[in-house]
């Protein structure tokens, strides 16, 4: 008998996690806002090599998603950055680099549908980085770029979750010129993100 009742336990605990996970099946909505974190990068031409530092500036961006219900969510998310550019080899100067991306990712729960859950997910697909810098403007053409992510994600109920993420991505370089010279802008950028999720199959 307490066997039974053991084993009894064992399969309500896995029919009500199953059934968790299920519910979080179907398609999905996202939104988010948060910071984007330039750091120090590189502008090269055929003779000179100089560093450019950015200040904080900001981000924004959705996704539409698919949730396979066994922790796997694979979306296709595009996000747009800007920020002011603040020296150049040390020097105070005046631009700003913007970009906007659109990738296909592959992320996971790892701890599938709990209420909240911490989740790793990587993706590829393109980026348009474009902007001003000391004279040099252009770029404006997309470019392979990859990202990689880690995050935390809350169920707030059976059709929302609010999710905070810190986000990875570096595309080829960009061209920029003038009349004058020409030089390829290195881009990799670090995102702060936090927004809201809304999922149309509970």
């Amino acid at each position: 008998m307490k066997k039974f009742l053991l084993v009894a336990a064992g399969l309500a605990i896995a029919a009500s996690s199953g059934a968790a996970m299920a519910s979080d099946q179907g398609w999905y909505v996202s939104g988010a806002l948060g910071a984007s974190l330039l750091p120090d990068l590189n502008m090269t031409n055929a003779a000179t090599k100089a560093h450019s530092s950015f200040d904080a500036g900001y981000a924004y961006g959705g996704a539409l998603g698919y949730d396979a219900g066994n922790g796997w969510r694979y979306e296709l998310d595009s996000v747009h950055q800007l920020s002011g550019l603040d020296r150049l080899n040390g020097a105070l100067t005046s631009g700003h680099l913007q970009s906007t991306s659109l990738m296909a990712n592959a992320t996971y729960d790892l701890v599938p549908g709990a209420q909240i859950t911490p989740y790793v997910g990587a993706g590829l697909g393109f980026q348009n980085v474009g902007g001003s810098i000391n004279g040099l403007s252009g770029g404006d053409i997309w470019k392979p770029a990859y990202q990689l992510e880690a995050g935390l994600r809350e169920k707030l109920g059976d059709n929302t979750s609010l999710f905070t993420e810190y986000r990875f991505t570096q595309s080829e370089a960009a061209r920029f010129a003038n009349a004058n010279d020409m030089a390829n802008q290195h881009f990799d950028d670090h995102l702060l993100l936090a927004g809201v999720s809304y999922h149309f199959n509970p």
